[in-house]
């Protein structure tokens, strides 16, 4: 693989131009994903959308399990100054974490889903363990891009690879279709679409993707792996373990309902994590300013906030229009998570800076302290009030995480003279 320095360069623009372009394209990566949620739950239902929402969640939450917390670390190591880890041993070691993955989706599937009444048969769950091995793929391949600065070719990706999914989603329901596997199929044909573009993308980059097996870059590799891996696992279980609570309380029916209430706040979700990649690479490369950040931040959560207060008046609405009647009982809970995405999004911001900074640690902190609240609120509110009950406890999870990390990036309740450590 070339050095850093032989890489394609990105070119160098504002950290609020850069997270501007990567929010158009967020954008149209989240609506494209709307239409995804909303033809699901038309052709099936509360629950065979349920039972969808359940699979693409275990094939994620293996994902990250399965990756070791590689995509952080390679992010720090890939670029890191004088002596970065090849492209080609993060390949290397991702190429067999990916037939982990694939290993761990087809037990998980046979073995984890039935105690949620759920039962696949054995093609499925082929389908499913095929899913899985493809979104690993696709998402190490955007994740280097990410590396390098290529964050707003990493978003157009991620655009085309969601607009193969809602055109693959579109015509199975076209076809007729109410079953769930074929929208399963549909998903990882998707992904595989997007691992053949990012390869694409980085062959283009001159970015050598011949995997290669050493050891001693491996360890380089995982030695960030425990507290990334922590940082992803946590953050996405507060997001998405939710379903599986649901589901276990109350039924895949709900479960369907609740993903529809959670579908327009992780819309709103775009601009922290948009804004999040250029703050990751300038910190991690020492190319971004304290002034920059500071005024990003300050845009994002002003927008966040006005955003949150449209979508608490529309929520009845936008329910009615765009998923039916039968969708009525999502409009609570998703008022609000619309409230928790502010929240969240001081986190998305401040964790993503902590990160750069290679203070792994003190934003896993922040995942771990949410992840408790979110645990025992799940347990304790959804028997007692439903839907409702996951989303207030999300709302006091995000919230959590979002005060940690504000206060372990800006210190004790004070804000850093270098926040950026610049």
């Amino acid at each position: 693989m070339p050095s850093v320095g032989e890489v394609r360069s990105q070119p160098r623009q504002g950290m609020l131009q850069t997270a501007a372009v990567i929010a158009v394209l967020k954008a149209i990566s989240g609506m494209t994903s709307a239409g995804v949620i909303i033809i699901t739950a038309r052709a099936l239902g509360p629950s065979g959308r349920g039972v969808f929402v359940l699979v693409f969640t275990l094939t994620t939450l293996a994902m990250i399990l399965c990756g070791l917390g590689i995509s952080i670390s390679g992010r720090l190591q890939l670029v890191a100054r004088p002596n970065p880890v090849s492209s080609r041993d993060l390949f290397g070691l991702g190429s067999v974490l990916a037939v982990l993955q694939v290993l761990t989706c087809a037990a998980a599937a046979a073995l984890l889903l039935p105690l949620l009444d759920v039962h696949l048969a054995a093609a499925v769950i082929g389908i499913v363990a095929a899913l899985g091995g493809l979104l690993f793929t696709s998402f190490l391949f955007v994740e280097v891009l990410n590396a390098y600065g290529f964050t707003v070719a990493a978003a157009v990706v991620d655009v085309l690879g969601s607009t193969m999914q809602l055109a693959l989603v579109v015509g199975v329901a076209t076809a007729g279709q109410t079953t769930v596997k074929w929208y399963v199929a549909a998903l990882a044909a998707a992904y595989g679409f997007q691992t053949l573009v990012g390869a694409v993308y980085l062959r283009r980059l001159r970015v050598n993707l011949r995997p290669r097996f050493r050891g001693a870059q491996w360890r380089r590799l995982l030695a960030h792996g425990p507290s990334g891996m922590t940082v992803q696992f946590g953050q996405y279980s507060v997001f998405k373990v939710d379903r599986y609570f649901v589901a276990a309380f109350l039924s895949p029916a709900a479960v369907g309902l609740y993903s529809v209430a959670a579908a327009f706040p992780e819309m709103l979700r775009v601009l922290p994590v948009a804004l999040a990649q250029p703050v990751f690479y300038g910190l991690s490369s020492q190319s971004t300013s304290n002034e920059d950040f500071a005024r990003a931040r300050r845009i994002c959560l002003a927008v966040m906030v006005v955003g949150a207060a449209v979508a608490v008046l529309l929520a009845p609405l936008m329910v009615r229009v765009l998923f039916g009647d039968e969708y009525a009982g999502a409009v609570s809970a998703l008022r609000l998570l619309v409230v928790a995405e502010v929240g969240l999004a001081v986190y998305y911001v401040d964790s993503s800076a902590l990160s750069g900074q290679r203070r792994v640690r003190e934003a896993a902190a922040a995942v771990l302290v949410g992840l408790v609240v979110a645990l025992v609120g799940y347990a304790t509110l959804i028997p007692w009030l439903g839907i409702n009950g996951a989303a207030i406890a999300s709302m006091i999870a995000y919230a959590s995480m979002g005060a940690v990390a504000h206060v372990r990036l800006h210190g004790q309740g004070k804000a850093s003279a270098t926040p950026l450590g610049r």
